[in-house]
């Protein structure tokens, strides 16, 4: 019991004593590393697989950076940039923060199984020459790597930032796009564009977009950029573009206009409306939509409501003129005969451009619903017929006895 109360003490001393060296160092200047771990889980044997993390300072003056590797995974790291080059310092009057790049490189005999290592990344002085600890004071800081080795390939990757930008009339099209790889097998990404009018109704082209074969390596990602003609009249576009591998399908809009025409651009924020309601209410349904560009523009709200998959409603507001910059409230009215869901969904019409659609949802749950159907409409018809019958009976024998 003695032994370990002396232990503790010792313990406590020491961390004491350790906390003012470092309010010390942290007077003098600060440095920290971002990442404690690195975890790279299915690396494909003689595959690649990166991880970045940061080493930063407050430092005034430059600080030189270095490194040791050790386990079992040494002869398979490379870091970037080589911090052992005497050249790599890090200082917040330069580059404040840091970036190390770790990367993987398990050759094509790795037995398959999970291995461990460590990056120790050590500083140059942080002191400032004169200052209180001179000028040798130096930091170290471990960075673990654990890596699971595999011999199984697998294809995970995903497209997003998909745009086709804006252009003038006879004018090539812009397309760019970035991809990540989250399998372990390199990704040769390539795209498909289906160019549709602006009500979607009519395709009037299909562009196949290749990237000469340009690799996306795993655990990485990388920005694409194409451009390719389309023979387009002036007027607004929608284009459904599809990346493979990845499987990714992104719809994007895109306006051609005259040489040196004026842009209109809105963004359609939402709908609002109450989400529970009863039969009979006279529910306000706002659309909501923002001018983007520099000039009014006249908006309308152009939409449907369903029920069970049935058109229950459509919506075709008047014009509102919006100025630009302002956020303006496009309101209609609904007024439900049913319990049910009624889904909303309908667009911003907008100096002749279409805005991305919106939908919203309505839950009547509470109310008497009408009697009144079919059967009592077809009961109506036959009563109707039948006394129309019996009118035409009575008005033929009203003319025979005249006759006589």
């Amino acid at each position: 019991m003695n032994i370990i109360k002396k232990n503790i003490y010792i313990i406590l001393t020491l961390s004491f004593v350790l906390c003012l060296l470092l309010v010390g160092v942290v007077n003098a200047v600060g440095i920290s590393v971002t990442k404690g771990e690195i975890i790279f889980g299915n690396v494909l044997k003689d595959g690649y697989a990166e991880d970045t993390f940061f080493v930063s300072t407050d430092a005034p003056f430059d600080v030189p950076l270095s490194y040791e590797l050790g386990g079992d995974i040494k002869k398979w790291v490379t870091i970037d940039p080589d911090l052992n080059d005497p050249n790599i310092t890090v200082t917040v009057n330069n580059t404040k923060y840091q970036p190390i790049r770790v990367v993987i490189t398990p050759p094509a005999d790795t037995p398959i199984g999970d291995y461990t290592g460590f990056i120790r990344i050590i500083t140059g002085a942080i002191n400032k020459p004169g200052g209180q600890y001179g000028t040798n004071l130096q930091a170290a800081f471990l960075v673990r790597i654990r890596i699971s080795v595999t011999g199984t390939e697998y294809l995970s990757c995903s497209a997003g930032g998909i745009i086709i930008r804006d252009t003038e009339v006879g004018m090539p099209l812009e397309y760019y796009m970035s991809v990540s790889n989250s399998g372990n097998i390199r990704v040769r990404p390539n795209a498909t564009v289906d160019i549709w009018n602006q009500d979607q109704t009519k395709l009037l082209t299909t562009k196949q977009l290749l990237f000469n074969d340009v690799e996306v390596l795993p655990t990485t990602s990388k920005a694409f950029t194409n451009k390719f003609g389309a023979d387009l009249r002036v007027g607004q576009y929608w284009g459904y573009a599809t990346v493979y591998p990845c499987e990714t399908t992104q719809l994007v809009t895109f306006n051609v206009y005259e040489k040196g025409g004026i842009v209109d651009n809105g963004d359609f924020i939402r709908i609002d409306n109450p989400s529970w309601a009863k039969i009979g209410d006279v529910l306000p349904i706002a659309a909501v939509f923002k001018n983007l560009g520099t000039r009014t523009v006249s908006a309308k709200f152009k939409g449907v409501i369903t029920s069970d998959n049935r058109i229950i409603e459509t919506i075709d507001t008047e014009f509102y003129d919006v100025a630009p910059g302002e956020i303006s409230t496009i309101q209609t009215y609904f007024t439900p005969k049913k319990l049910g869901q009624y889904i909303i969904t309908g667009r911003i019409l907008y100096n002749n451009k279409l805005s991305f659609e919106k939908s919203s949802v309505i839950t009547v749950n509470e109310g008497v619903e009408s009697q009144f159907s079919w059967i009592y409409i077809l009961i109506l018809i036959i009563i109707i017929i039948v006394i129309l019958l019996l009118l035409i009976r009575i008005r033929k024998k009203k003319h025979k006895i005249n006759r006589l």
